[in-house]
């Protein structure tokens, strides 16, 4: 793991990167709750061709963050501003839940730092009830700590098929989010009631694939949809049995479909 820093006031993201330099890197961006670890098959899988970048967001993982930092401005600087730190002048970036829409903006507002964008589980907008959900987590996490977010995150998260057969995987994931600090957690979901990246999408020109889970009740086929029909030339992949996050449920296609996506662009 290295640490780099990303601006004179001594910000500093922590991240891991592996594979041959001198291509376009490839950056994954993490949901919610979660970690640059979370990426760990989709690294095995591309680290033998690709320069690939996974970065902690503030307040997750390594990187340090305090509520202030969850803006989708700050977030977005703060991401633009770490590609710079590495040298990085151009990227494919692929995000999923949040570490999506954190694409979106940037694809949108510093389009010449995006050569592709690859969008998983997650949405340009929510509606009303939606919102009020967000809210609500909001509030829990300051009144109740992660503990009472977790089992309603584990259900939207994945199907119960999985959380059957991988126990593992539901420790895992458990454990990252009661280590989280709730205030941010707090912060993050207020952050996400308030997106709406809708009116950005047309400014999107990158190629651009969007991966959903036919079960994703977050951010179901019908966003992805909407995803698809707002990016100019988006293509749309659905992976069956699948909830939220697809690179932990089914990594395997999850891969097939990057891959095969990063291997047609220049």
């Amino acid at each position: 793991m290295s640490t780099v820093q990303i601006d004179p006031s001594g910000r500093a993201v922590h991240y891991v990167r592996s594979g041959p330099r001198g291509g376009v890197p490839v950056v994954l961006l993490h949901a919610a709750g979660l970690d640059r670890g979370y990426w760990d098959r989709q690294l095995v899988a591309l680290h033998d061709a690709y320069d690939v970048v996974v970065p902690d967001l503030p307040g997750h993982g390594a990187t340090p963050g305090e509520p202030r930092d969850w803006t989708l401005e700050q977030l977005t600087a703060t991401l633009s501003g770490f590609l710079h730190a590495l040298d990085i002048r151009v990227a494919h970036l692929a995000g999923v839940s949040l570490g999506g829409m954190l694409g979106q903006s940037l694809a949108a507002t510093e389009p010449d730092l995006v050569r592709s964008l690859t969008l998983i589980g997650t949405t340009a907008s929510f509606s009303a009830d939606g919102r009020a959900a967000m809210l609500e987590r909001a509030r829990t996490a300051r009144s109740g700590g992660m503990a009472a977010l977790l089992p309603a995150t584990i259900a939207r998260w994945f199907t119960p098929e999985t959380v059957a057969r991988r126990p593992d995987l539901i420790d895992r994931v458990t454990t990252t989010l009661l280590a989280d600090d709730p205030l941010v957690h707090a912060a993050v979901w207020e952050m996400i009631a308030g997106l709406d990246l809708a009116p950005g999408l047309g400014r999107i020109g990158c190629p651009t694939l969007v991966l959903v889970g036919t079960e994703d009740r977050s951010t179901p086929v019908a966003a992805a949809q909407e995803l698809r029909d707002g990016i100019a030339g988006a293509r749309l992949e659905i992976i069956p049995d699948t909830s939220h996050l697809a690179p932990l449920e089914h990594p395997g296609l999850t891969n097939t479909h990057l891959r095969s996506f990063l291997q047609g662009q220049p």
